[in-house]
């Protein structure tokens, strides 16, 4: 049984000046340099400490620094930034078990990217269509086909904010016992060299992941219906702000200004079986159709003088066509509809 969680209401604008930004209150200057560097390369207590006895010798005896680094801490434990705080909600009851999504609003994860001065700065919103010797060149998505035609379909003066989104699932033990879900968000707005940087992707949330009792359960047709629902679900609650702005978009306040933005799911990154999940496609090499993103056949997968014109593409349109007549297997799709076909 899939469990409705009520949605933030829409805004009209994102802030993300940095005189609004929440600053914690350090008794001195020094105090809050030295906490910037102990959060900024994720320093052990034990180095921490170490480097403040060090500083502590031979620093002035006006220099106010922390008596220690658990008050340092507990300090910025106080500090009360609601763009960076998850929740916790119930998905889905399966089974006498509650499943819940573990997430924040996909705007507050925008927020935290585009609240870092040194990602913002790099941020490209104007199309630029790059050109060498005559011939359209692709460099970043800024310069793309993709982002040419979704700008046309928006006012000329607005902007295109581009949304990326990274899937997959991780071993957190050395057992491999445990694993986790975690997806990502990056923007497309980021040039490459700079969103290859650690700073430039935030945590979006945590899927839940469907339980099995055992391998008979695991395998029935019932179990795998049910755990492509939670995903689709989940994904649902993650994506579904966006489409709050798809019609009259929204005010990006910036220090030197405003921009007035449309959001776009430009690109959702995983393996294959993340893929597959995505799409609703077989997750089999072995079926009729296994790209996720086209509908050639299998023998014809390593075919390399197949053209564009003999290739058809598993668009949201045709895609829906297959489910709603019924031939979604002829297509290797399952027989449900997928969230993103309401996303332009």
């Amino acid at each position: 049984m899939l469990l409705n969680i009520k949605l933030t209401p829409a805004f009209k604008s994102l802030d993300v000046r940095s005189s609004t930004a929440n600053q914690p209150d350090f008794p001195s200057e020094e105090f809050g340099d030295f906490m910037e560097l102990l959060t900024k390369w994720n320093m052990s207590d034990a180095c921490a400490s170490d480097m403040l006895k060090f500083a502590r010798k031979i620093c002035r005896d006006d220099v106010n620094l922390p008596s220690s680094v658990k008050q340092g801490r507990q300090l910025l434990d106080q500090i009360n930034v609601p763009h960076i705080s998850f929740k916790k909600d119930p998905v889905m009851k399966y089974k006498e078990e509650t499943y819940y999504l573990y997430y924040r609003h996909i705007f507050d994860a925008i927020k935290e990217l585009l609240s870092n001065p040194n990602i913002l700065k790099h941020c490209e919103f104007e199309f630029n269509a790059l050109y060498h010797e005559g011939q359209r060149i692709h460099r970043e998505q800024y310069n793309e086909k993709w982002w040419e035609r979704v700008q046309k379909s928006i006012p000329s003066e607005a902007k295109v904010l581009s949304i990326i989104l990274y899937l997959d699932v991780i071993t957190c033990d050395l057992l491999g016992k445990t694993s986790e879900h975690p997806i990502y968000l990056t923007l497309g707005n980021i040039p490459s060299w700079t969103r290859n940087r650690p700073d430039a992707k935030v945590l979006l949330g945590y899927l839940p992941q469907l339980k099995a009792s055992s391998v008979a359960q695991k395998r029935s047709g019932s179990f795998r219906l049910t755990k492509r629902t939670l995903y689709q679900h989940s994904l649902d609650i993650l994506t579904r702000p966006l489409l709050d702005y798809k019609v009259d978009g929204f005010d990006l306040q910036m220090d030197d200004g405003e921009l007035w933005c449309f959001p776009f799911i430009s690109a959702m990154l995983g393996d294959l079986p993340e893929n597959a999940a995505l799409t609703l496609t077989f997750n089999s090499v072995n079926c009729k159709h296994p790209c996720h993103k086209c509908l050639i056949g299998g023998s014809e997968l390593n075919d390399i003088t197949l053209n564009s014109s003999q290739l058809i593409l598993r668009t949201p349109e045709n895609m829906r066509d297959s489910v709603n007549r019924g031939v979604a297997n002829q297509h290797s799709l399952h027989n449900m509809p997928n969230i993103f076909w309401k996303h332009p």
